[in-house]
């Protein structure tokens, strides 16, 4: 997928590609795009370039990044979680036959 086709603005979105193998490629290629200077979305109705002079793309781009940053904490919030646990069992002891239980001293 060429990602000059992502058109600018959502009245002109352009729809998720039905083949779920197209469909990861191309949210690879944004992933990527979006780390190096572009400004992709997909709020719903398709992905497109928001236009900073249209209010609407304005709002569905704040609720995008709304949606990132949560995603983002609660990544962080899971991690930490993992974190301690593991601090926790590495003080304890080995796990055992991965039931949660420790290992007797």
């Amino acid at each position: 997928m060429d990602l000059e086709r992502i058109p600018v603005g959502h009245r002109n979105a352009m729809s998720r590609p039905s083949n779920p193998n197209d469909d990861r490629r191309l949210r690879e290629q944004i992933e990527k795009a979006n780390n190096n200077g572009d400004c992709i979305i997909n709020v719903g109705d398709g992905y497109y370039r928001p236009d900073p002079n249209d209010i609407e793309d304005e709002v569905e781009f704040n609720e995008y990044m709304a949606k990132e940053l949560h995603r983002a904490r609660a990544i962080q919030k899971k991690r930490l979680s993992m974190k301690l646990t593991y601090e926790r069992w590495r003080e304890v002891g080995v796990l055992t036959n991965y039931t949660g239980q420790v290992a007797e001293p």
